[in-house]
């Protein structure tokens, strides 16, 4: 352990969020229980149908989301893993006892012909030759569609008789279903690990209400896909291509959906093993006898073609075109173009931010199936949700939220009984006004792309003034990690031996005494610094604070495996124990994780190149680190890392917590200027600081 990691105010500041993440912990759980044994989403309305599930689900979610928040963040990866894993599997099976949804017997049902050597896509639920078969079935009267063969690919039913062959039960698909859910953890878990990511985002799918109610309460099977998809990107990352291809195949046979992830597999390197993807997905099909292909494929087109539910394009153009006939011939139009332009845009081969990293055109060309798709069930969100852990969309995340309004109108015996317009709008208007932000800033960013190279040296650049008793600290703390190349000290005109200091620990020290009305403060030296040092990625860390020891090499490794991620910030934790302190820390994530604003002692981080040629890091006293965080995110995608360098509280305890509300109103009030233009910064430097700017002040603009 390095000797800034022992300090017991750190360990306090550390394990603070221990006690409230198992509290919300034990809440989630208690709640899973109370959704497991409630019965069917219709009984105990609240003011309108299924009102009291909708309370029960938005509870869930709200949890979901302060367990990520509150997740420890000294925890080891095995600790941390093996305490995803279980929370996720008491989740899951204290659910298990809700009423399964309807699609279950139709499981049953087609799993059960297969067993007997009948094909279910020849043969539907009411076909005559099976009335005596289905006169001692349990389970056949509740199929829905008993008109229709069908629609599932093969290999899920030929799982379905494997499972009915154990024993006939709802249960059983349910246990076939967690086996699969609680595998998509595991994989969502190793992904991140591969990819420098927390394991805390893995929460994201892990304890989705979404997720934990469309597979362990209702027995939907698309979780099958999801298993197989992240398996597949598993594979990739290690560039094992048969197994990838294999995994890529078998999601197919899933759910047919999946084909669309398939290109973006494919590059230069392994396409000649693109062949056993087209087994795996052929494969199962000749395990069901007497069945052509257009039998396979019947009820699947009759679906798509002549039903329509929850689509929220497709919604629109039926409702203006008085049919679905015109409203599908658009959408279908609509969605090749977009898969098209999706992978010219996307394809790891054609823009660098995206190179060996499918999992983007993926996320958009499945994304773009659910917006033009004419029916949308909750579960089919799902299809998405997988992926947030590594592309967190907001957009997406407030769908998981208000997809809860689906079940307005469910009925306890028969499920969907009437969804009425006022409930479709609370589903989707929130979600596409957030979405048309997110357009709005891919388009910006696919105007200004950035190369990404994948070997990467990293410069720390420190801004200080008469930080004599800080620097050497610091910089000790810095040089620990060993991906560190240089380390520069930009001396704002000290008044002790900073300069000193830092020349002893072996820091590069550039002097740059500009008052802050002249290109001086904090922001003008950060800029210097930034044009001086060698490194392909610049940390800014302030003197007073204490990175831990792997900080740098995280974030190189992040860099290196997300090209399309241009920079971020790292958070910490003061070392008092003061529990307003706690309150700050946690509003600065909250800050920096919603709105993708950092703060300059949370360790800002950023690709060189971009920056240096955009010229995007501005040379202002004041609110530098915020107008940084805000070019950046236009630039490219930004990430906040949970970590726990420890920040000095000293300027807290001078200045009063107090403080903490004159730093956000001063900041709400740039970013308000902002709007019309860069607000004057040395004049809300002169009001912050209140000296003579042709003086230079101690702090040199730090908050």
């Amino acid at each position: 352990m390095k000797a800034s990691e022992s300090h017991s105010p750190e360990k306090r500041s550390c394990d603070h969020n221990r006690f409230p993440f198992f509290v919300v912990a034990f809440l989630l759980i208690l709640l899973c229980v109370q959704g497991g044994f409630r019965g069917y989403i219709g009984e105990h309305p609240i003011h309108f149908p299924a009102g009291g599930f909708i309370l029960l689900f938005g509870a869930t979610w709200i949890l979901c989301l302060l367990l990520f928040f509150f997740f420890p963040k000294e925890i080891t990866v095995k600790n941390g893993m093996l305490l995803i894993l279980v929370l996720s599997l008491l989740a899951r099976v204290a659910l298990l006892p809700h009423a399964p949804s309807d699609d279950v017997n139709r499981y049953l049902w087609e799993g059960k012909l297969i067993h007997q050597g009948i094909s279910p896509y020849t043969h539907a639920p009411d076909h005559a030759v099976l009335s005596d078969l289905a006169a001692g079935d349990f389970f056949h009267a509740g199929i829905n569609h008993p008109d229709l063969p069908a629609a599932y690919p093969p290999l899920i039913l030929i799982l379905f008789s494997i499972a009915g062959s154990i024993c006939y039960s709802p249960y059983t698909v349910k246990a076939l279903v967690l086996l699969f859910d609680m595998g998509t953890v595991f994989l969502i878990l190793r992904l991140l690990q591969q990819r420098g990511l927390g394991m805390r985002w893995s929460l994201l799918y892990a304890l989705n209400p979404v997720v934990l109610y469309a597979f362990s309460a209702h027995g939907h099977f698309d979780v099958i896909q999801h298993f197989f998809i992240i398996g597949s990107l598993v594979w990739f990352e290690k560039k094992s291509w048969i197994p990838m291809f294999l995994f890529a195949g078998l999601a197919v046979q899933s759910k047919y959906v999946a084909a669309v992830a398939i290109p973006f597999l494919v590059n230069r390197r392994n396409y000649p093993f693109a062949v056993f993807a087209l087994v795996a997905a052929a494969a199962p099909f000749f395990g069901i006898p007497d069945t052509g292909v257009a039998d396979f494929f019947y009820s699947l087109q009759k679906f798509g073609e002549e039903y329509a539910f929850n689509g929220s394009i497709h919604g629109l153009l039926r409702a203006a075109f008085g049919e679905i006939q015109p409203a599908t011939m658009i959408c279908k139009i609509g969605l090749c173009m977009l898969l098209v332009s999706g992978l010219g845009y996307f394809h790891p081969e054609t823009d660098s931010r995206f190179q060996n990293d499918p999992l983007s055109g993926i996320f958009f060309s499945l994304g773009a199936v659910l917006l033009l798709m004419p029916t949308v069930h909750f579960w089919y969100i799902t299809w998405i949700i997988p992926l947030l852990p590594f592309r967190p969309s907001k957009a997406w995340l407030v769908l998981c939220a208000s997809i809860s309004f689906y079940f307005v109108g469910m009925d306890d015996q028969t499920g969907i009984r009437d969804f009425p317009v006022w409930a479709q709008i609370l589903v989707w208007l929130p979600f596409y006004l957030v979405l048309i932000r997110e357009g709005y800033l891919l388009f910006q960013r696919g105007r200004s792309r950035f190369g990404a190279s994948l070997h990467h040296s990293l410069s720390v650049i420190i801004p200080a003034k008469n930080e004599e008793s800080h620097i050497r600290d610091c910089i000790r703390s810095i040089r620990s990690d060993r991906s560190v190349r240089e380390i520069v000290v930009v001396d704002g005109g000290s008044d002790d031996n900073t300069a000193a200091a830092a020349l002893q620990e072996g820091a590069v020290v550039i002097e740059h005494p500009d008052a802050p009305g002249r290109g001086g403060g904090r922001g003008g030296q950060i800029r210097r610094g930034i044009l001086s040092a060698q490194g392909d990625i610049i940390a800014v860390v302030h003197a007073d604070v204490r990175p831990a020891c792997s900080t740098f090499t995280e974030i190189r490794n992040l860099l290196e495996k997300n090209p399309d991620i241009i920079g971020g910030a790292v958070g910490g934790v003061f070392d008092d124990a003061d529990r307003r302190l706690r309150i700050v820390e946690w509003l600065n994530e909250f800050r920096a994780l919603v709105f993708s604003i950092g703060f300059g002692d949370q360790i800002q981080f950023f690709r060189k190149q971009p920056v240096v040629e955009k010229d995007l890091f501005p040379d202002i006293p004041l609110m530098e680190d915020v107008e940084l965080s805000l070019r950046l995110n236009q630039a490219g995608r930004q990430i906040y890392l949970f970590g726990n360098a420890r920040i000095s509280s000293r300027r807290w305890k001078a200045a009063g917590i107090r403080n903490g509300f004159s730093v956000v109103k001063r900041m709400v009030a740039f970013l308000r200027k902002r709007k019309s233009g860069l607000p004057d910064t040395v004049s809300m430097y002169r009001s912050y600081y209140p000296v003579d700017l042709n003086e230079d002040h101690p702090d040199s603009g730090k908050r």
